[in-house]
């Protein structure tokens, strides 16, 4: 419960941090998603790797953070990448906190860095494109746009989707080339595919084995694709509205709330309840035992 309590605490400290960092020094937003980044990514491999889980780290979440280090600490001034990352940060990685039901769970360490990874890229975008507006306390409701729908759709949906494709190849070439002997030899080893059809009753298991069985890999890459595509089509209305932004990421941290929210009280206070239960009893079998020896 100690250990519980500590990243509790830890938690909330580092929501008030980022708070504080995006309202105040918005221009150092980078700086503190770096900092945050590197341990939580060695912590997350420690723990992933001793559960078999390592292979979630080559999904494509992770591959849009070493993007995120390459745009802000390379290549600062490219307009063209900045607006790429901007669709992959607030596109599939903002709305992944709804799919895959990220929630704001203080204690976890592993719910908090699942939470980190797909939302403070949105976070670090956000404070890029507005530092200057929030600096100067100017918020206009639309800003003119200076693109051609062409242009547009260029920057903002074939662009991230190219990034897309390419870690798509990068990730077959891994899993079906490289590693396909081992992961056919140990079947321990969790991939999101694996992940996903591991309960054949399960509304995922039947989606993905609706052409069978043998072709769940290629529906699950087209599946994503189609799925990718889809929520970059917001991404150039929020590019030219902060309201729209801010309101956009406020819906998404509401619903991480609420996931949170929900898993405290329908998940984590059953599990304590449980172990006080179990203290309970082992306590009143030692009273048993004093009682006993005392006799």
């Amino acid at each position: 419960m100690t250990k519980d309590k500590f990243s509790f605490v830890l938690g909330v400290l580092l929501i008030m941090i980022i708070e504080f960092v995006l309202l105040v020094h918005p221009d150092q937003m980078g700086k503190l998603y770096t900092a945050l980044l590197l341990p939580l990514m060695v912590a997350r491999y420690i723990l992933y790797r001793a559960d078999l889980y390592h292979y979630f780290m080559y999904d494509f979440c992770y591959y849009a953070q070493i993007m995120q280090l390459i745009q802000m600490h390379k290549y600062p001034d490219d307009i063209r990448l900045a607006k790429a990352m901007f669709s992959i940060a607030n596109g599939p990685l903002a709305l992944a906190v709804a799919m895959w039901r990220n929630s704001l769970v203080f204690h976890s360490l592993d719910k908090m860095t699942s939470m980190y990874i797909h939302i403070l890229p949105a976070v670090v975008m956000f404070s890029q494109r507005w530092h200057d507006h929030i600096s100067k306390k100017e918020f206009p409701l639309f800003e003119e746009m200076d693109e051609t729908i062409v242009s547009t759709l260029v920057d903002f949906w074939w662009h991230p989707f190219v990034y897309y494709a390419i870690w798509q190849a990068i990730y077959l070439i891994k899993t079906e080339i490289v590693s396909k002997k081992k992961l056919e030899y140990n079947t321990s080893i969790m991939t999101s595919l694996r992940w996903m059809v591991r309960k054949k009753t399960s509304a995922s298991y039947k989606l993905l084995s609706r052409f069978g069985e043998h072709n769940q890999l290629p529906t699950f890459v087209c599946i994503q694709a189609v799925y990718t595509l889809a929520t970059f089509f917001l991404c150039p209305l929020l590019w030219y509205s902060i309201w729209l932004h801010s309101m956009y990421l406020f819906v998404i941290f509401i619903i991480a709330l609420a996931n949170g929210a929900s898993y405290y009280f329908h998940v984590f206070a059953k599990q304590y309840m449980n172990e006080i239960e179990k203290l309970v009893v082992k306590e009143e079998n030692c009273d048993d035992v004093t009682s006993s020896k005392s006799q």
